[in-house]
């Protein structure tokens, strides 16, 4: 049997839901952690787009290609651009912390760009692996 007058299974007093203060407890449990887990990626991936740009001019500009060469520039070129996406993943989930608790309206748009970047890394991260194993073949074979 239905009890009306009882108001205490009624959760919802109004048809207004208020997702801000969801927002705001999930910023607050956020651990700090995070922050400098994002700094250091950003650090490292700074350091290897540095890596694989010197890899790049060099192999460009200074050297006479062959067909190990372009193996090696391509492989070079997916990696830059796969650091080039961490550092702008790190850069997201850094922001997104920073500003996680003055921009409401950001998490939509923080979770479209993630799951664009993320897809990017994967594409990139399988291409540069791809291009390892047409490598090691082409060597291998090339000893035969």
């Amino acid at each position: 049997e239905t009890v009306t007058a009882d108001l205490s299974l009624n959760s919802m007093t109004s048809g207004y839901l208020d997702y801000s203060k969801n927002i705001e407890d999930a910023c607050a449990a956020l651990p700090s952690g995070f922050v400098v887990f994002a700094g250091v990626c950003m650090g490292l991936a700074l350091c290897g787009l540095v890596g694989n740009g010197t890899v790049v001019w060099f192999l460009c500009f200074h050297m006479k290609q062959n067909p190990f060469t372009v193996y090696i520039l391509n492989l070079a070129i997916a990696d830059f651009f796969l650091l080039l996406l961490f550092f702008l993943l790190a850069l997201e989930v850094f922001s997104f912390i920073v500003l996680c608790s003055y921009l409401y309206n950001y998490f939509s748009f923080y979770t479209d760009s993630v799951f664009v970047l993320e897809f990017l890394c994967h594409f990139f991260d399988l291409s540069s692996m791809s291009l390892l194993a047409a490598i090691s073949v082409e060597r291998s074979i090339s000893v035969l």
